[in-house]
Order: structure tokens, then sequence, then C-alpha cells
């Protein structure tokens, strides 16, 4: 079945929705973490360890919201074991994206830190390349679960 274009700006909306409400609780997630639970670890365990946990939470949010977007999704496929690893391993690989944009942006945000009326220290930079990161991983999530996980069958 081929969507046409009025649908498929409207399964886009959708992604970009779920997506939104994934990425909040996965900024939620890693910003706890970076702060406050892992702040006595060094930075590249730190920084490896929130980002891991952050996107575990956006995933799982994801998973349990896919259906929302692809409207084609039906029961037997949102169950199957199958479709749920090939749905972690397109995340993962984005979760690769994500954790190497960051380690090698390293360097250059440990020089931009904001103290924050002497609470916390923001670092902007972080914020920036993990922002940069998710838009890399939307495009590639957005089409490698179209593409790989919830293909839609065609009519014979």
């Amino acid at each position: 079945m081929k969507q046409n274009k009025k649908e498929l700006f409207k399964e886009i909306i959708r992604f970009l929705i779920v997506g939104g409400i994934a990425t909040l609780g996965d900024y939620i997630i890693f910003y706890l973490c970076n702060l406050l639970i892992f702040k006595s670890l060094n930075e590249s365990l730190n920084l490896t360890l929130s980002t891991a946990l952050g996107f575990i939470t956006g995933l799982l949010i994801n998973w349990f919201l896919q259906s929302f977007v692809f409207k084609y999704v039906g029961k037997d496929q949102t169950r199957s074991k199958l479709v749920f690893l090939k749905f972690v391993l397109i995340s993962v690989i984005g979760l690769g994206i994500t954790e190497l944009g960051m380690l090698v942006s390293r360097p250059i945000y440990s020089k931009l830190i904001i103290d924050v009326f002497g609470l916390f220290k923001f670092d902007f930079w972080k914020l920036f390349m993990k922002c940069l990161m998710t838009l890399i991983v939307l495009v590639w999530n957005y089409f490698g679960r179209k593409l790989f996980v919830f293909k839609q069958k065609e009519e014979v």
C-alpha cells in the first residue's frame, strides 16, 4: 500500500510528536544522571552512562508509542520479537552515532561551562551536541524504522 503525500506528512508529524516525547524523557534522564547521579565519576564514564540511560528511556517511550506513528502497524507486528529486535538494532545504531558525536566533541565542550549561581555548572556545548546528535539520529531512526522495521505490506 503506497502512501499519498498527505498520509506521509501526517506520519512524519506523528513521528516528530512521539520523538519529542521520547527525547524529553531522554534529556531529563541524561541531565539527572549527568549532573546528579554520576557527577562523582570521571567525565567520560559519566557521559557514556548518562547518554546510555537517557537513550534507553527514549527507546522504551518510542517502543510503547510507535503504533501511534505507523498507523499500518498491526498487533502481530508490535508483539513480534523480531520486530522488537530490529527496532532495538536501529536504535542502538542511533545510540552509537550519539555516543560517538558526544565523545568526539568532548575537548570542545569542556571549555564552554557556565556556572549557574554556584549551584551547578552547565555545559552549553554538551547541550548543543546532544541536540545536534538528536537531529541526526532523528532522520536515521525515521528511515530505519520505516524501511526496515515497520514496512508496509504490498497489496497484491
